[in-house]
């Protein structure tokens, strides 16, 4: 069994909540949107990358302590190694919250000198 690399689209651009428009590859509804802004669910643009080895692909650059490696193809590919740090942790119920620090009171504090 060949292992199909996942794609990370994250990111907000890669929805769109107003409207689906039919998959670019199998015609089913989708709100899910590529970085050429074409509608495909993930799982089929991840099929489409597994099966077209040959097709140009995309390449993250190497890093200190990270290899380089593939992201996918021209047509669909990753965010890339740049939006991990762009994007909030989650807050779940087990974050633990840090104590607003002493004398904090209101908006004024937001922008001490």
């Amino acid at each position: 069994m060949d292992v199909v690399p996942l794609l990370d689209w994250g990111d907000n651009s890669h929805f769109d909540a107003r409207t689906t428009r039919p998959c670019c590859l199998c015609g089913k509804p989708t709100p899910m949107r590529s970085h050429a802004d074409e509608a495909v669910h993930k799982v089929c643009a991840e099929e489409w990358n597994a099966t077209r080895p040959n097709e140009a692909r995309r390449y993250t650059p190497p890093a200190p302590g990270r290899a380089q490696h593939d992201v996918g193809t021209w047509r669909f590919h990753n965010d890339g190694p740049t939006t991990a740090h762009l994007r909030a942790p989650a807050v779940t119920r087990d974050t633990p919250q840090r104590p607003a620090p002493a004398g904090a009171g209101g908006q004024g504090d937001l922008f001490a000198a």
